[in-house]
């Protein structure tokens, strides 16, 4: 992915990933970020803008766009599933009123057992997955937002330690 390395003002181009958004990317459980992933383009984008700044901030500007990114897969999802239910209404009733005279229970099944019905309904579920995902990747975030704070806290603490005259005693 291409970049500007804010450190030493060069382009990062071509197959390196800056090193210190690797990293970054890493503490949140994504390894192998993909250029054709749109989620992984955003977080990259994020990370980068907040190079320099503290983890925090980089966790809060990574979150915002995992919130962007499941505003727009909670909207996918709802349209998948309105086409799957709209495809099984549409045939269910083109068979009710069909010639074969056949009962409501079995033109369900029949509408059910269609590819197009099948397909509809493969979208929805992967659509359905994706949010699912973003929401635990959400809860990730929160996650290493919490461990972060609690780090913070220990270093202060440590800090306020040694600044009283104490030396940790050696074991």
């Amino acid at each position: 992915m291409n970049g500007v390395d804010v450190a030493m003002g060069e382009v990062v181009e071509g197959g390196g990933l800056d090193p210190r958004i690797a990293h970054v990317l890493r503490t949140v459980g994504i390894h192998h970020p993909s250029r054709e992933d749109a989620l992984h383009v955003a977080l990259v984008d994020a990370v980068f803008r907040t190079l320099g700044k503290s983890y925090g901030a980089q966790l809060v500007a990574m979150r915002f766009e995992v919130a962007q990114a499941l505003r727009q897969a909670g909207e996918d999802y709802a349209k998948a599933k309105h086409q799957t239910e709209r495809i099984l209404a549409r045939e269910t009733v083109r068979l009710v009123a069909g010639p074969d005279k056949v009962t409501r229970a079995l033109a369900q099944q029949m509408a059910e057992a269609s590819d197009e019905y099948d397909t509809a309904r493969l979208n929805e579920l992967v659509q359905e997955k994706r949010e699912q995902w973003l929401r635990k990747l959400l809860d990730t975030f929160a996650a290493a937002m919490d461990n972060h704070r609690t780090d913070r806290a220990d270093d202060r603490a440590a800090s306020r330690f040694g600044a009283s005259g104490h030396v940790p005693e050696e074991r």
